[in-house]
C-alpha cells in the first residue's frame, strides 16, 4: 500500500509528548500525549497499555515514585488550574493531591517518596497577598514602574506574583509555600536526604541582571528559614534553555551550569554566554569548574531549532555513584549525549549521537537512562540507553506511530561549505520536493530559523515536509549566530553585521549548484523571529529572491526598544536623539523603498517578544511606497511570538504561506 504525502493538517495530528518517565524496578515507561490526551503506562515486558486520565485538559508531566509504586502527574481542574494527581501502580486509586489556586508546575518526588515540590506563580509577599492577587479584576489598571514587566505568552506581569515553590505530602493535604518575596524560584531539585532542595532564584540580584540567577538551599522542614546563598559570583542558567541543577549522591555538592564567568553581567557582542559545569560545595560554596571545552563538545547546553521532543525531562542527570553526570548539548547540527567524568580531566565523551537529536533524558537507574530522540524522517521516540555503552536497548515509545505509518518522509541532503571571508564553515540542508521528476525544475524555499543562537537539527521538522509534499524544495542551514559550531561561529556580531546575510545568499548558491532540479530562478524567503527579521533584511538588501513571507518579525528597531518584552538599552550613545537615529538605520522599514517583490507579513496580535505595530508600520510603508507590489499581512488573533496554537487559525496560518509562495514563485 502506498503512502500519501504529508499534508499541513497532519501538523495538528502529529503527537507531541508531554513529559515522560522510566521505572527500571518494573520495566514501565510514562508518557503524556498532547493529541490524544491522557497519560500512557506501557509495560516495556508484554507491550501492554493502559491510558490514566483525571479526565481534565493538559494532562503531563508523569513521574513514577522512587519506589516505583505509584505515578504523579498533572491534570486541569476547573476553577483551580493545573493540579498535581498520583495514580497508585498496584491498587489503581487515582488521588487528587493538591488543591491550589493556580497552574501547578514542575512537579518532583522527593527521593523518600514522602513529598512533592512543584513551583506555581503565587503572591510573593505573603498569603494574605496572593488572596489579594487572585481576587484582583482583570480590568483593573496595570501600574508599571520598572522593565521587566510584561512577557511574551504571559501578558503584563504584575509586581505582586511572582515564581515560588511548594511543598505538600505525597499522599495530600495543604501544601506550604517555602520561598516568599518579590522575586522568582525556579529549577528546584532535592537533597538525597529529602531535606533541602537547591533552587535557581533571582533574590538576591538586581532587576537589571535579567538573566542573573544564583543557586539558593531552602530548608524543607523550616519553611520560615532563610535562604542560603550557595553561589555568589557566578550567573546560574536558566533562560532561554534552564538546566535543572542536581545534588550528588553524598548531598555534599551540586552540579549547575553556569554561563561563561568570562561573559556573563558584562556588556559585550558575543550575545548568549556559552555554559559550563560547575561542582558547588553545599558546606561553603566553594565553586570548581568541571568541564573543559574542546572540538568534541564546546558547551553544556543546546538551542536545538526544530527538535520537537523532551518536553518536562531534565536536560541534566547524575549517575547513582555519583561519578558522572549525562547531559545534552548541540554538535554540528547534531543532540548529542554526554558523559562527564566527575574525577577526570574535564572533557566530556560522546555516549550516543550522530545525525539525530537528543534532547531530554530520565534519572539513571541501574544502569540505564531513558532518552528523547528525533531523526530527519522519525518524529520523537523515547529510547532506553545504556548508560555505560551508549547502546539502545529498547525503544519506548514512538509518537504518532498510526500516523507516519501512513505518510511518506523525505530525507534531506546536507552539507558544508566555507564561508566567504574564511571565519567559519557553514552546514546546512536541502529537503527535495517529494516525487520529484528527472529533468524537471522546482522552486526553492529558504527557511531561517529564529534566535539567533539556536540551530536547525537533524530532527525531524514537519513543516519542512509539507511545504516539501507541496512541491517546493526546502532549503535550511545555521548561519552565523547559531549556537553548536563553536564559539567563533556563534558570534551574535555575525548575526546582524551582514555576515550571516551573505552566509545565507551563499547557501542558496551552493544548493542550486549542487542539485541541478533546483530552479535558481524560483526562491522564495521566510521564516520567523530572527529569521523573519532576516527576511525582511535580505527584502531591502538582495535582489536574489523572488518572494517574501515574514513571519513575527523585527521591523522597527525603536518599536520593539519601547513595546518588545525584551528592551533595549541607549546608555552607550551620547544623547537619546543619536540611539534613535541609529535605531533607524538598522530597521528594515528604514529601507521600504527597496522591496520590489510580492511581501506576506504574518504576525500574532499578542506577540509581546516582536510587537505587532512593528508589522503594522512594515505594511503601511509597502502599500505606500509601493501601491502595484503584491503586499499583504495577516494577523492571527490569540497568537503571540509563535505560529497559532488553534487548529483552525493554524491551517489558516499554513494556508496563506503555501498559497502566497505557490502564486509568486
Amino acid at each position: 500500500m502506498s503512502k500519501r504525502l504529508p499534508e499541513f493538517t497532519d501538523c495538528q495530528e502529529l503527537e507531541r509528548f508531554n513529559g515522560g518517565d522510566y521505572c527500571e524496578k518494573r520495566q514501565l515507561v510514562c508518557w503524556a500525549s498532547q493529541k490524544t490526551g491522557g497519560i500512557v503506562l506501557k509495560d516495556l515486558k508484554t507491550g501492554e497499555r493502559q491510558v490514566i486520565t483525571a479526565g481534565g485538559p493538559g494532562e503531563g508531566n508523569p513521574a513514577f515514585s522512587p519506589d516505583g509504586s505509584r505515578m504523579l502527574f498533572l491534570s486541569v481542574v476547573k476553577g483551580l488550574g493545573r493540579q498535581i494527581f498520583c495514580y497508585h501502580l498496584d491498587s489503581g486509586e487515582l488521588r487528587q493531591v493538591t488543591e491550589v489556586q493556580g497552574a501547578v508546575m514542575e512537579p518532583l518526588w522527593s527521593p523518600d517518596g514522602s513529598k512533592i515540590l512543584f513551583s506555581m506563580i503565587a503572591g510573593g509577599a505573603s498569603e494574605e497577598a496572593g488572596q489579594a492577587a487572585e481576587k484582583r479584576r482583570p480590568d483593573e489598571p496595570v501600574v508599571i514602574e520598572d522593565f521587566g514587566y510584561k512577557f511574551d505568552g504571559m501578558g503584563f506581569i504584575r509586581p505582586d506574583t511572582h515564581w515560588q515553590l511548594f511543598v505538600v505530602d505525597s499522599r495530600g493535604g495543604s501544601a506550604r509555600q517555602l520561598t516568599e518575596g518579590a522575586f522568582d524560584y525556579l529549577h528546584a531539585s532535592w537533597s538525597p536526604d529529602s531535606r533541602t532542595v537547591v533552587c535557581v532564584s533571582n533574590r538576591f540580584r538586581s532587576r537589571q541582571e535579567g538573566i542573573g540567577y544564583d543557586l539558593l538551599l531552602l530548608d524543607t522542614a523550616d519553611s520560615g528559614k532563610a535562604a542560603r546563598r550557595l553561589s555568589k559570583d557566578y550567573w546560574i542558567v536558566s533562560y532561554p534553555n534552564p538546566i535543572r541543577p542536581v545534588f550528588t549522591p553524598d548531598g555534599k555538592s551540586v552540579i549547575a551550569g553556569v554561563l561563561d564567568p568570562e561573559y556573563a553581567g558584562k556588556d559585550h557582542d558575543h550575545g548568549y554566554p556559552e555554559i559550563y559545569f560547575y561542582r558547588f560545595a553545599v558546606e561553603n560554596g566553594e565553586a570548581v569548574p568541571v568541564f573543559v571545552s574542546d572540538e568534541n563538545c564546546y558547551q553544556c547546553v543546546q538551542f536545538p531549532y526544530n527538535a520537537g521532543c523532551g518536553r518536562g525531562m531534565d536536560k541534566v542527570q547524575i549517575s547513582e555513584d555519583g561519578k558522572r553526570v549525562y547531559f545534552v548539548s548541540g554538535w554540528q547540527g547534531q543532540g548529542n549525549i554526554y558523559r562527564l567524568d566527575l574525577a577526570g580531566d574535564g572533557h566530556a565523551r560522546l555516549l550516543a549521537g550522530g545525525k539525530q537529536v537528543y534532547h531530554g533524558l530520565s534519572r539513571v537507574q541501574n544502569g540505564t537512562l531513558m532518552a528523547a530522540k528525533s531523526e530527519p524522517d522519525l518524529p520523537e521516540v523515547y529510547e532506553i540507553l545504556d548508560a555505560e555503552t551508549g547502546e539502545i536497548l529498547q525503544r519506548a515509545a514512538q509518537s504518532a506511530e498510526e500516523l507516519f505509518s501512513g505518510v511518506q518522509l523525505g530525507s534531506p541532503v546536507d552539507f558544508s561549505f566555507e564561508t566567504l571571508d574564511g571565519e567559519s564553515q557553514v552546514h546546512g540542508w536541502v529537503l527535495p520536493p517529494q516525487n520529484r521528476e528527472e529533468g524537471r525544475k522546482y522552486p526553492a524555499i529558504l527557511y531561517i530559523h529564529g534566535g539567533p543562537h539556536p540551530f536547525y537539527t537533524y530532527g525531524l521538522e514537519l513543516e519542512h515536509q509539507c511545504l516539501a509534499a507541496a512541491g517546493f524544495a526546502v532549503l535550511y542551514c545555521n548561519p552565523r549566530g547559531s549556537s553548536g559550531y563553536g564559539w567563533v561561529h556563534q558570534n551574535y556580531a555575525r548575526a546582524v553585521d551582514g555576515s550571516a546575510y551573505y552566509d545565507l545568499l551563499q547557501f542558496v548558491d551552493e544548493a542550486v549548484r549542487r542539485f541541478d532540479w533546483i530552479d535558481g530562478d524560483r526562491i522564495g524567503v521566510t521564516g520567523g523571529s530572527y529569521g523573519g527579521y532576516m527576511t525582511n533584511y535580505i527584502a531591502t538588501h538582495a535582489k536574489r529572491f523572488k518572494a517574501y513571507v515574514s513571519q513575527r518579525s523585527i521591523s522597527n528597531e525603536l518599536i520593539s526598544y519601547a513595546s518588545s518584552d525584551m528592551q533595549g538599552q541607549s546608555k552607550d550613545f551620547c544623547s537619546f536623539e543619536d540611539f534613535m537615529v541609529d535605531q533607524l538605520k538598522q530597521s528594515a522599514v528604514s529601507y521600504a523603498e527597496r522591496v520590489d517583490r510580492p511581501f506576506l507579513i504574518l504576525h500574532g496580535t499578542e506577540d509581546y517578544r516582536t510587537p505587532v505595530e512593528g508589522a503594522h508600520q512594515l505594511f503601511v510603508a509597502l502599500k505606500d511606497l509601493h501601491p502595484e507590489l503584491p503586499v499583504k499581512m495577516v494577523l492571527f488573533p490569540h497568537t503571540g511570538h509563535e505560529q497559532p496554537q488553534d487548529a483552525r487559525l493554524q491551517r489558516l496560518y499554513y494556508k496563506e504561506l503555501v498559497e502566497w509562495f505557490r502564486k509568486y514563485l
